[in-house]
Formats: structure tokens, C-alpha cells, sequence
């Protein structure tokens, strides 16, 4: 008697006891009870990649099958001792072609939807182009990883997955933004590497205690960039969202033609961007600057040779490792931003050593840094510094900033004051710096909405004011709304009690009369009281986000919680 056959499955499967098997791929138990029909459902709808292989041998198997000429010799002899070899094979691989696929070997909807949400994914999370799905190299690597999978086109993720995807998406926006009271928005021009300018907006929202900033839409602007045309734009994507009437302020940079748009076509609250207005001081400090601007312009000169020159970049990299440094790269900086010369700076006096050396080697080497250029890099670089780390914490998109910017400011201002400078230029470009920084940044602790925020940052209160009149100021705007919001609940709570019809109606001016006197004797005292608590808890750890802090005592503070 023929002994029995072992089903394939046992090769992916491990009995754990009688009743209960293991899938070694996936480590899931499954009950078996002799039957083995549901592992392989299993393989073929969650493993199919594991069996495929299979189904290469079985299409070979069955071209022989059908020309058996060529794989057996003429002679009888050969055929009766092959014949057993020929019968036990196709059986084998019958029985395989049933694990292969679940549909003509074809994956179910819900595998292969799910893998067009993980492509439609890494396109959008990574800005990948969508002529990746057209590129051999991940056309192979898909097939390796799922041979069954069958990537969509371009057009099918132009006109199809990719407008589906972000259909769900809005859906999602709308919904949470029906319960979002008052929201801010940031926009901005742009030039793609195409010349087309276009207009992004972006929303920031508190949704269930958790801060989101997605971007509504990006615009192509084909007209001309005036304040109205700029206007009109902005309110076709607003009004398409429903949003118009929900925005406090709008974050822009400091051009004209967008501040027209805000302030007299929308009649929106314009908030600078506080990013832009630091890199308007800087430039300003360093065009007014001759002396640093030429030791700026020898220094991209001389970072422009070793980047372009493989002989001076090895070099460089050479007396690094003989001087026992770690090897760095001199860094290029781009006009477009500031930031990148401090970068540049810091950069060469890191490798002051081993670049000065590799300059001696060069046989066209460009104009060496003097003594004098390294003592004006060197005591200007503090003064730039403070800069660039203001400018990378005002940037953040996971955490609240605007709060930030008065302590930063102030900040700021006392760190420059405090830095002693040892050249006429380094003297001359803090001179200038603190005066920008004063000018265009100290009127913010007096603007309404950025003073709010700070104050009712538990982080900073009254302490991130650099003069406590404003803090005070600030104290009383927001005492008086409190006021308002307590003396509307009142009244809407009285409107609901039910009136006496009956009372005497010679005292019925003198009720009302002892009302009001009484609601606003409350409302006054109530709203002074909360903002004193609020004001004598301890302050947050500068670490901690606030939004937990609101999140926790909502319901202690629930007026400054709605603000």
C-alpha cells in the first residue's frame, strides 16, 4: 500500500496539539480537525507570495504534459522506467495549483485596496511623483514583494485613487471643523521650478484638544498678483470650506499686495509671520554692514572652490583625519536664506585648522582668510546665532508657536544686549540688530491676539511680558471678556426661568433694576476671580504643551478654555 500523501500546507503550518495549529509565517492559530481546507484559504488569501513559486513550476509541468516527446525517450525502456516519475509529479502540482490565488490568481478587493491606500500614502507622506508608479525599478520591487499585485497606472491614480483618497479626507476636515468655533489660517505665493506661481493655504485648528494644520488647497495664480485678485482667491477657498466667518487671524508675509488683500478686501485680522520678519532684520543688519559683508563674500568663494575642486576637498578631508578631527564638508549657503550663511560661518570655524592647511596645497587657490576676517566671523557668528534658533522654533507644525513669540522676542533682546563684541564691525552689526529687532518685533507684545495667547500660555502668564503694563493690559482685555461670556450665560438662564404672571407689577422696575445690579456684581467678580486662580497655579514646565495643560482643568476654567 502507497503510504499517504502530506498536504503542502504543513510546510507553512506547525501542529501545537491536537486540535489547534500555528501558521509559521504570520504566528496566527487556527483549530484543524484533519481538514486542512481553511489553512489553505489562509495561505491563499494572506500568503499567496509563499506559494507563487509553485505556480511557475506547475505552468512547466504542464508543458510537458502536453508534449510528452520531448521529456521522455522513444524507447519503451526508458518509458517504463520514467513512467512513475511522470505519473506522481502533475498530481503534485495539481494539488499545489489550488493554493496559488483565491480568484484566478487574482488578490481579493480588500488586499489590493489596502495596498493602493499604503502606495497612495507613500506618494502623499513622501512627495513622491506619481511617475513612480511608471519607474522599472519599483515596478520590480512590487512584483517582489507581492507577485499578485498589480500597480495602477498613472491615470488610474490621476483620475481615480487619488481624488477618492482626498474626497475621504475632506469629508473627514468638515466634519471636525463643524465643531471648531474659531480656527487661523497661514498662506503664501510661490514660484515652482516651472515659473507657475501659486497660492497655498493652510488652516490651524484645536480639534479634541489636539492642535492639526492641513492644507486646504494650492491655487495656480494666473492673474496678476494685485490685493483684489489675491482676495478673490482667498475667499474661493474659504467660502469652499465654510470656514470665512471661523478665522481670528491670517499669517502671511509682509508684502503689500497680501497685507491689502487680508486687511481691506477680507477685513481680516493680519498677523506678520513672525519667521519672515526675523529673516527681513537679519538681511537688513547685514546689507547695512560693508566690512561683514565682504568677509560673506570671501567666504563663499572659498567654500565655492573646495566644492567644486575634488583635489581641495580631498585634501581638506585628509589633514582632517591626519589631525585626528572628525571629517567634515564645508557647507554652501543660498541667497534665499539667511540662516544658510550663519551655517556656512559656523561651518569654516569648525575646520579652521585643517582648511587653513589644505589652502598651502593648492596650487589655485582662492584668497586666503586673513587674521582680521576670522576675528570679525568669530565675533559676529553670536550674533547671528540667536537667529537661526528662533527662527527653528517658530517653525514647528506639532506645537503651538504664537504664545512663543513675545518670551522669544524678549529673549532675544536681552541675549544680544549682553553679547560683548571685540571689532568696529561686530560692533556696528549688533548695534543694528538690536535696533531692527526693537522696531519691527517690540510692538507685538501689543497686539491683542498674540498678547492673549501668551498670557493664557501656562507656560509663560504674565512673566513672558517684557513690560508689565502690557501683561496688565492684557489681564483687563481678557477680564472683560470673561465679562461677556458670564453676563450672555446669565441672561440666557434667565430668559429660561418662567415669569409670574400674577406678581404685582409695581415692583416690576425695581426687580428688573435689582437684577441687572446684581448680574453684573457677579458676572464682575466672577470673571476676576477665575483669571486670579488661573494666574496662582504654578507655572507649566517650558517643555510641556500647554494643550494638555487645558485639556486637564477644561473644566475648572471653562471660559478661558473657550478663548
Amino acid at each position: 500500500m502507497a503510504p499517504s500523501k502530506r498536504s503542502i500546507v504543513w510546510e507553512h503550518f506547525k501542529k501545537t496539539s491536537d486540535k489547534c495549529v500555528i501558521c509559521q509565517i504570520c504566528k496566527r492559530e487556527f483549530k484543524s480537525h484533519g481538514n486542512t481546507t481553511n489553512l489553505k484559504e489562509h495561505l491563499k488569501r494572506i500568503h499567496p507570495a509563499h506559494i507563487t513559486p509553485v505556480l511557475n513550476n506547475e505552468e512547466e509541468l504542464d508543458l510537458n504534459l502536453s508534449n510528452p516527446s520531448t521529456s521522455f525517450s522513444n524507447n519503451s525502456n526508458n518509458i517504463q522506467q520514467t513512467e512513475p516519475c511522470f505519473l506522481s509529479a502533475p498530481k503534485r502540482c495539481r494539488q499545489l495549483k489550488l493554493y496559488g490565488s483565491t480568484e484566478g490568481n487574482n488578490l481579493t478587493d480588500e488586499v489590493k485596496n489596502s495596498i493602493d491606500e499604503s502606495l497612495i500614502k507613500t506618494i502623499v507622506t513622501d512627495y513622491q511623483p506619481i511617475s513612480l508608479v511608471e519607474n522599472s525599478g519599483f515596478l520590480e520591487y512590487s512584483k517582489k514583494l507581492q507577485p499578485l499585485y498589480k500597480v495602477p497606472s498613472r491615470k488610474t491614480l490621476t483620475t481615480k485613487l487619488l481624488p477618492n483618497e482626498y474626497n475621504k479626507i475632506v469629508i473627514i476636515l468638515k466634519k471636525m471643523l463643524e465643531n471648531v468655533a474659531s480656527l487661523s489660517i497661514t498662506t503664501d505665493i510661490w514660484t515652482s521650478d516651472n515659473n507657475i506661481a501659486y497660492l497655498t493655504v493652510t488652516r490651524h485648528f484645536i480639534f479634541d484638544d489636539h492642535l492639526y494644520s492641513p492644507v486646504l488647497a494650492t491655487r495656480e495664480m494666473r492673474e496678476s498678483h494685485t490685493g483684489v485678485n489675491i482676495a478673490n482667491l482667498l475667499s474661493d477657498i474659504l467660502n469652499k470650506w465654510g470656514i470665512k466667518d471661523k478665522i481670528v487671524t491670517i499669517v502671511s508675509d509682509n508684502g503689500s499686495n497680501i497685507k491689502n488683500a487680508i486687511n481691506v478686501h477680507l477685513c481680516k485680522h493680519h498677523h506678520p509671520c513672525v519667521a519672515h520678519t526675523l529673516n527681513l532684520s537679519i538681511n537688513e543688519a547685514i546689507m547695512s554692514n560693508k566690512d561683514f559683508q565682504d568677509v560673506l563674500k570671501k567666504c563663499r568663494t572659498l567654500v565655492g572652490h573646495f566644492k567644486h575642486s575634488v583635489f581641495a576637498s580631498e585634501k581638506l578631508k585628509e589633514l582632517q583625519t591626519q589631525m585626528g578631527l572628525p571629517v567634515l564638508k564645508v557647507i554652501q549657503d543660498v541667497s534665499t536664506r539667511w540662516n544658510s550663511s550663519v551655517h556656512m560661518l559656523d561651518r569654516l570655524v569648525q575646520i579652521k585648522a585643517p582648511l587653513s592647511a589644505a589652502m598651502t596645497y593648492l596650487p589655485r587657490a582662492p584668497d586666503l582668510l586673513t587674521a582680521l576676517d576670522w576675528e570679525l566671523i568669530t565675533d559676529c557668528l553670536p550674533i547671528l546665532k540667536p537667529f537661526d534658533v528662533m527662527t527653528v522654533e517658530l517653525s514647528g507644525e506639532t506645537y503651538p508657536t504664537l504664545s512663543s513669540v513675545i518670551p522669544l522676542v524678549r529673549g532675544l533682546q536681552h541675549m544680544l544686549k549682553s553679547i560683548i563684541t571685540n571689532t568696529t564691525a561686530g560692533n556696528a552689526l549688533q548695534k543694528i540688530v538690536i535696533d531692527v529687532i526693537g522696531r519691527r518685533l517690540g510692538i507685538l507684545e501689543c497686539d491683542k491676539i498674540v498678547a492673549k495667547s501668551t498670557f493664557l500660555d501656562p507656560r509663560f502668564k504674565k512673566a513672558g511680558f517684557g513690560l508689565i503694563e502690557n501683561a496688565n493690559n492684557t489681564e483687563k482685555l481678557l477680564i472683560e471678556e470673561i465679562f461677556y461670556i458670564l453676563n450672555n450665560k446669565h441672561q440666557e438662564d434667565t430668559c429660561s426661568v418662567p415669569i409670574d404672571v400674577e406678581s404685582n407689577v409695581l415692583w416690576k422696575q425695581f426687580d428688573t433694576k435689582v437684577s441687572q445690579v446684581r448680574s453684573t456684581l457677579y458676572t464682575g467678580i466672577t470673571a476676576s476671580l477665575i483669571i486670579r486662580r488661573y494666574l496662582e497655579m504654578p507655572y507649566l514646565n517650558r517643555k510641556q504643551s500647554p494643550l494638555d495643560f487645558w485639556k486637564k482643568n477644561k473644566n475648572i476654567f471653562p471660559e478661558l478654555y473657550m478663548l
